[in-house]
């Protein structure tokens, strides 16, 4: 199973993340089946991060004036596309949203017409919420929230694989375009990114390469799938400063971790080796090479990025 349906989290971390009462999620499961969690050995209830984004959902309908009996047994495409409709409907009876909701609101927009399969709408809310937000902000709070939600989606079997094809086609041109009008210094450092073999989602890297290019990097994107020798050969011909590793895949972080080891021995010591993406968390520390870092956060480039440009001066 996927870490995005596998049972983990005990009803405090639920609670904690959605903003239910622990006695709200019981009454919801118990009288609505809004959710089902598994139990443990010891008895103690465990949810999937499924879970936690359908309980999340549901408790933004009712914030907005419906009943959870109305609305418990929707699916995840209505509940979202109904979420959408409310919220729209909110804003024009000039009903203020908060800063949190109304990045939520552009995610869920943006869900909802990849659910419609609506191309054209999709890139063209991806582009407001750009010009509205700014580029960081843009790329940290809603791309990859819907990149996040995309996995989500993929991993619990309610998108289609045509619909995951036609927003990864979308998302990707937005994000090379990103790339393409920023400014970059001659002098600046230079990133090459990838995948490791087996790894076929490429947003992710595609992600890290527009932040990084907003940063002041030369960015070169080598495209998913490939094996260390290639990353390393392309690093020092190239003549990178760091390489970046995607890892979005859960079943392939023990390979990952290998190509890690295989990528930090065939490249310079100079050079920075990071690791980001949805199942980067999933790393063990402790059988990582020393020199990887993993990304937390898409702002923790522009560091690394000040400190290549000292270390090539």
């Amino acid at each position: 199973m996927s870490a995005d349906t596998t049972p983990r989290h005990p009803i405090r971390v639920v609670a904690r993340r959605t903003g239910l009462t622990p006695a709200t999620i019981r009454a919801w499961e118990r009288r609505y089946q809004a959710v089902e969690p598994i139990r443990s050995e010891g008895g103690q209830r465990l949810y999937s991060d499924t879970d936690l984004a359908r309980l999340e959902t549901l408790r933004r309908l009712t914030e907005m004036g419906r009943s959870i009996s109305s609305v418990a047994s929707l699916d995840p495409e209505e509940a979202v596309a109904l979420l959408v409709e409310d919220r729209a409907a909110a804003v024009a009876a000039g009903q203020p949203l908060t800063h949190t909701d109304r990045l939520q609101n552009w995610t869920d927009e943006a869900y909802a017409l990849t659910l419609a399969m609506d191309d054209d709408g999709l890139e063209g809310v991806l582009w407001r919420a750009f010009t509205t937000l700014g580029a960081p902000r843009f790329l940290e709070s809603v791309a990859g929230s819907l990149l996040h939600r995309i996995g989500e989606g993929w991993a619990a079997g309610d998108l289609s694989p045509a619909q995951e094809h036609l927003a990864s086609d979308v998302v990707d041109r937005v994000l090379a375009e990103i790339v393409d009008r920023a400014i970059v210094a001659p002098d600046g450092p230079r990133l090459v990114v990838g995948t490791l073999p087996d790894e076929r989602h490429g947003l992710g890297a595609r992600l890290v390469c527009a932040a990084a290019a907003l940063e002041g990097w030369t960015v070169k994107y080598l495209g998913p799938d490939l094996p260390p020798d290639e990353i390393a050969s392309a690093a020092r011909k190239l003549e990178a400063d760091a390489v970046a590793i995607s890892v979005v895949t859960t079943e392939l972080v023990p390979a990952a971790t290998r190509g890690l080891t295989r990528l930090r021995d065939l490249l310079p010591a100079r050079v920075h080796l990071l690791v980001g993406g949805n199942a980067a968390g999933l790393l063990e520390p402790a059988r990582l090479p020393a020199g990887v870092k993993v990304l937390t956060a898409l702002d923790a480039l522009r560091t690394l990025s000040s400190s290549a440009r000292l270390t090539r001066v």
